[in-house]
């Protein structure tokens, strides 16, 4: 696994330096052409080798750099001792249920039809007109039979009006909802003018609240015409009105939403945490720990059943669930908030081996690249609670799965890129490479420096064959940490010489690679720390070989 990306903010290694070589190059050729006042003809050739010291690297690497820049600082946890933990998978929106998921208003027509009399038509050539209000009643159904409406607050809704009328008039209809109101006034819409034909109206009823507490699910509409003094409408002529009335949204619930029953909530989540170390070697956890946070802001008690929890290995094919190995911790009850809500319920859960019976063990010797996870949840459980919500409120599961760095590894591989540029290697009689490191981590590393072209094409490495070994800090048994003050040392020189140096006459990079691993073949148990570094300082000195022509 890759943790770490090229960085272009390094310095530039030789390129840096080139710049020195340069000026001594120029230096020598503005010599060579200065031939006034000396006699070169009877001055011999020169031979100028300079020695040039050039620091190259001087970089300090932590676990928290490493892991950060692979790409995984989301999942990087320290606490307040500095332990690190990896939140191997973490999920702050797993198994949300919203409260608009949980009822569903279907939407509700009536009607209403006038006919004009004899008498009407009467009163109407010598004055207006007030038709006597009509009410109608409809029942606002959810889709559970069981819902029960006693107060809703309207977020988003529409009462459709499609009106069909035999005449015209400069009269019209005053349509009101008796059991509703917007801004703490009485809700109620005016169409005018009477219109011959078809029309539609839309009326907008956000913020519309209904307190249907007296009869719930019971809407009461009122309709009330007026007609202007006229010769129409005439005995016969009809008033028509279809309305439509559909509730998308829902602002604010109170009632009872039904006994529900949820299975649906799965997930499966990409784990590409030490992929690396899981594919080529080992990580082993003394301590991993799952951690479920119920959260919730709905008025409504439930039951929260973990029916599965599956690791899945892609490569071997291999699954395991672990979900029957749960025992009480497969069911968490999850109580409703107390109303008014000021602050949502929660329940958490803790796994560890302790009470799954190692099965976190198991779990994570599988080495999954995925891990899947079904729950059941069981709302109003039992009875007929009251329920509650409003739109921003919410219903879902903190999930964390946490690995403390605390166990084994063997394996565990970062790398790192720096600029390296030798303008002209032929002119190195001897490149002499030293390194000094000082590993504060609990971990040996074997190191590489490879130099390569633009395209990472490796030209040569330094160490040639072999690896660079870097001893591990000192650990104390009892704490699993390095001893204090003290570090694995490694100071190391090597020469490449003229012949190795034609190796690197295009190359451009110089890439640093270590494969880390506890003692004991990677078996040694420690724990690691966001203090825990190791350092490298890598510098070089040169040892040009130029002559210095002085004949004609």
């Amino acid at each position: 696994m890759k943790y770490f990306k090229n960085k272009g903010n390094i310095r530039r290694l030789f390129s840096a330096k080139t710049g020195l070589l340069a000026f001594g190059l120029m230096f020598i050729i503005a010599l060579s052409g200065c031939r006034k006042d000396f006699e070169f003809d009877k001055v011999k050739n020169l031979s100028w080798n300079p020695d040039f010291a050039l620091p190259l690297v001087n970089d300090t690497i932590t676990l928290r750099k490493i892991l950060t820049q692979g790409g995984v600082e989301d999942h990087l946890f320290i606490d307040e001792s500095g332990d690190i933990s990896i939140l191997y998978y973490f999920n702050n929106d797993a198994f949300r249920i919203r409260p608009n998921d949980l009822i569903r208003l279907s939407p509700v027509s009536f009607s209403y039809l006038h006919q004009i009399t004899q008498a009407e038509q009467g009163i109407l050539s010598i004055t207006d007109l007030t038709i006597n209000p009509v009410t109608i009643s409809f029942n606002l159904s959810g889709n559970n039979p069981d819902t029960r409406v006693d107060k809703l607050m309207i977020k988003k809704g529409v009462i459709k009006v499609l009106t069909n009328n035999t005449f015209s008039n400069d009269g019209y209809l005053t349509i009101r909802l008796l059991n509703a109101t917007k801004n703490g006034v009485p809700f109620s819409f005016t169409l005018q003018p009477v219109v011959s034909g078809q029309t539609q109206t839309n009326v907008d009823l956000t913020d519309v609240l209904l307190n249907l507490s007296s009869s719930p699910n019971i809407v009461t509409a009122e309709v009330e015409g007026f007609l202007k003094k006229s010769g129409s409408p005439v005995a016969g002529d009809q008033i028509r009105a279809e309305f439509q009335v559909a509730i998308d949204t829902i602002g604010v619930f109170e009632g009872y939403l039904g006994h529900y029953t949820l299975t649906q909530l799965t997930d499966t989540v990409r784990v590409n945490v030490f992929n690396n170390a899981y594919t080529l070697g080992e990580v082993f956890f003394m301590d991993p720990q799952i951690a479920i946070t119920m959260v919730n802001s709905i008025g409504f008690p439930s039951e929260v059943t973990i029916e599965n929890l599956i690791a899945i290995n892609n490569a071997t094919g291999n699954t395991l669930d672990i979900a029957d190995r749960l025992g009480a911790g497969a069911f968490l009850p999850v109580p409703a908030p107390p109303f008014p809500v000021l602050q949502p319920a929660t329940t958490r859960m803790n796994y560890s081996n302790e009470n799954t019976g190692n099965a976190m063990y198991d779990f994570f010797n599988l080495k999954p690249d995925n891990v899947a996870f079904q729950v059941k949840t069981v709302i109003n459980p039992v009875g007929t609670p009251f329920n509650f919500f409003t739109d921003t409120s919410s219903f879902y599961a903190d999930l964390r799965v946490k690995l403390p760095l605390w166990g084994h590894v063997d394996h565990l591989t970062y790398q790192d890129t720096f600029d390296l540029k030798i303008d002209k290697p032929e002119e190195i009689e001897y490149l002499e490479f030293r390194t000094n490191i000082i590993n504060g981590l609990p971990l040996t590393g074997l190191m590489q420096v490879y130099f390569t072209d633009d395209n990472f094409i490796r030209k040569d490495s330094l160490a040639g064959s072999d690896m660079i070994l870097i001893r591990e800090a000192p650990v104390d048994p009892v704490t699993y940490l390095p001893y204090p003050g003290m570090f694995g040392i490694k100071d190391t020189t090597y020469i490449l010489n003229s012949g190795r140096m034609k190796n690197l006459e295009n190359v451009k990079k110089m890439l640093v690679k270590a494969v880390l691993f506890s003692a004991n073949e990677g078996q040694s148990v420690v724990k690691l720390r966001v203090s825990q570094a190791i350092k490298l300082n890598f510098s070089a000195r040169a040892k040009l070989r130029k002559t210095i022509e002085t004949s004609k």
